[in-house]
């Protein structure tokens, strides 16, 4: 109460000394910036940039108060969205911290406003500019931690992962104690594809600093990518644990859980999002202007528009209650309430000479984020064999947001499961095509019966991105193959007959065709008819022209070291002659150069059932055991 008092009686002595005229430049400027904060704190931006601005303007001689103020107005730009002119503010704010020497009386405060001066720049997506302008601070202080932290983070968003993670090594070397550079540097290796060198980066950070969520997530995202989604689900959990209102780690959990076939505990943390994207209300985003919430948007289903509340409406009354002074908090805890219950609002409106009251009836209403979470949680529903709730979600999905990837998948699947082929095959076009996308498509032909279309679709997936660790993903590809049974059938009827009447090149060729969509069973049979076919005739080995050409690229690709564009040409090599033994051969250990051993293995066990009496077998055996091996240690 006595503190209270205090600042009523200053506030008093200072309108009383302004009246007089003889109030300070540094009080008048202190009564702007209080005004400044009172009107941030309810909402009113527009009215905090404007007594910053003036505060600054009425004490300019004041630098240490000024640098302090400079930040409080980037704030308030930035709140208002005006990044450009928070920008400039923050580094007016960071310009004052040499002049004053801040930093030697709060060690923190130049490296808070690096963050804020970072944020801006990755608000205006001007990331080559917030390098630069690292760079020039630096020239200026080459010894500063701050400033090599937030330099190498710069340099990864704008792909130069090797200066990044040299940055970024250098500020550990100024601050070793520090976990945010080690969660930077795991981000940047991990982006190289330097597994090992990410996590070990990841979990230095977190054995720094057991909360930092951010390098939990990280760290779990770079797993997943791997396919490790146990360890991944385990570092998702955690970072949930430490920010459990984050929904962006709830819907990762959640879809890890999904990737491993996880379907019901997919389902607790997706729910969980969901909910939090929920709320019971009119459907308009407020801000305060002018001391009044005025409407800056109006859902296009919600209940606010259905009783024509417009943008650009003052609302004075909430009930019979004013609404001057109120800020944002207030605005929303009045307007909120239970769905189907009434709330009436007060309105002036330009070009209206007198207050208008709307009665609106509050709904559930879903954030349009949650589009990507009703759009997982239908497909948990999809692969539990729920159709009808998997349509239902997909459906919400695409009414909150049509434009986000998620809605259109799901509802493009859902289409295609009903057969609902041309309406699936329009909402699946307007995304990029990926391995998910692709399946469902080659599905949705072949039950269409156009088999070469879904053959097509199929065969130029790459075999990286197929794994039984994809539980739903390997699901999806089981039915495929299952709807291509009768081609396949088709095909080994016809090369059945084909081997009967001597024509062994068109039989190979039939039994290529149906190897290309055959599940492993199946494959072993081919391969072994294959076998059989080729130890009739040595003059099947030669390659054809097709083959010949993407071997040739991929043994000079591979004298050229680069092995990931060899894999590419032999695997095309292999598809044009799937019988030639040696191409596989080829292929196998091009994959293992690459250390993708599952594909390794396979093409090596591939070229052992055709080639099962070749001098090289025993070597050949013996290199899938070392394989196996890698693969069991992780490296």
């Amino acid at each position: 109460m006595k503190r209270t008092n205090l600042l009523i009686g200053f506030i008093f002595l200072v309108f009383v000394m302004l009246a007089l005229g003889c109030a300070t430049p540094f009080e008048m400027a202190q009564v702007s910036q209080k005004a400044g904060k009172a009107a941030y704190k309810r909402g009113d931006y527009k009215g905090a940039i404007e007594n910053y601005k003036k505060a600054i303007s009425q004490d300019p001689a004041s630098s240490s108060k000024s640098t302090w103020r400079y930040n409080n107005l980037g704030d308030a730009y930035f709140k208002n969205g005006n990044y450009q002119e928070a920008l400039k503010a923050y580094k007016q704010c960071l310009e004052g911290t040499y002049k004053d020497k801040l930093w030697d009386k709060y060690p923190d405060y130049r490296g808070n406003r690096l963050l804020d001066v970072r944020k801006c720049y990755e608000a205006l997506k001007d990331y080559r500019g917030a390098v630069s302008f690292m760079e020039q601070l630096i020239a200026k202080d080459p010894n500063n931690y701050n400033y090599f932290r937030e330099l190498g983070y710069m340099y990864v968003l704008v792909g130069q992962y090797d200066k990044g993670i040299a940055a970024t090594k250098r500020a550990i070397e100024l601050h070793p104690q520090d976990a945010g550079p080690y969660n930077n540097l795991g981000y940047a290796y991990g982006k190289k594809k330097e597994y090992d060198d990410a996590f070990k980066a990841f979990r230095k950070s977190i054995a720094l600093n057991p909360k930092n969520y951010g390098a939990y997530s990280n760290m779990a995202s770079l797993m997943s990518g791997c396919r490790y989604y146990t360890e991944a689900a385990e570092a998702y959990k955690k970072a949930v644990e430490l920010q459990p209102a984050n929904v962006i780690y709830l819907m990762n959990l959640a879809n890890t859980y999904r990737l491993m076939g996880r379907y019901d505990d997919a389902m607790i943390p997706v729910n969980k999002a969901i909910k939090m994207q929920t709320i019971s209300g009119i459907g308009i985003g407020i801000a305060i202007e002018s001391d009044s919430p005025t409407v800056k948007t109006v859902m296009e289903t919600g209940p606010a528009k259905k009783s024509d509340v417009q943008i650009g409406d003052k609302i004075i009354k909430v009930y019979s209650k004013s609404t001057k002074g109120w800020n944002a908090k207030q605005v929303a805890q009045n307007i909120k309430g239970a769905s189907g219950t009434q709330v009436t609002l007060t309105i002036e409106r330009k070009n209206v000479s007198n207050p208008v009251e709307k009665l609106v009836v509050r709904e559930t209403i879903h954030n349009k984020t949650a589009a990507a979470s009703f759009a997982i949680r239908g497909f948990v529903h999809r692969y539990k064999g729920e159709k009808e709730k998997f349509l239902k979600d997909a459906e919400k999905a695409y009414s909150l947001d049509s434009t986000n990837d998620w809605a259109i998948i799901s509802l493009g699947a859902s289409y295609l499961d009903q057969g609902r082929y041309d309406e699936g095959f329009k909402l699946l076009s307007r995304i990029k095509k990926g391995t998910q996308t692709d399946i469902l498509e080659a599905t949705a032909y072949a039950k269409k019966g156009d088999f070469k279309k879904a053959i097509n679709i199929y065969s130029a997936i790459p075999e990286t991105e197929l794994s039984p660790k994809d539980v739903p993903l390997w699901n999806d590809r089981t039915t495929l193959l299952k709807t291509l049974k009768p081609y396949i059938v088709s095909k080994m009827e016809s090369a059945g007959s084909l081997r009967t009447q001597g024509r062994y090149k068109e039989a190979l060729k039939e039994l290529g065709d149906a190897l290309k969509v055959s599940d492993d069973q199946e494959s072993k049979k081919i391969l072994s008819t294959m076998s059989a076919i080729m130890e009739t005739n040595p003059k099947l080995s030669e390659l054809p022209e097709e083959a010949r050409k993407y071997a040739l690229m991929g043994d000079m690709l591979t004298k050229q070291g680069k092995f990931a564009d060899a894999a590419k040409e032999y695997r095309k090599a292999v598809q044009a002659a799937p019988y030639i033994a040696s191409l596989c051969l080829n292929t196998a250990m091009i994959y293992g150069e690459l250390k993708r051993y599952p594909q390794a293995i396979h093409f090596m066990k591939t070229y052992l059932q055709l080639a099962p009496k070749a001098p090289n077998a025993r070597a050949a055996k013996d290199q899938i055991y070392k394989w196996e091996f890698m693969m069991g240690e992780g490296k």
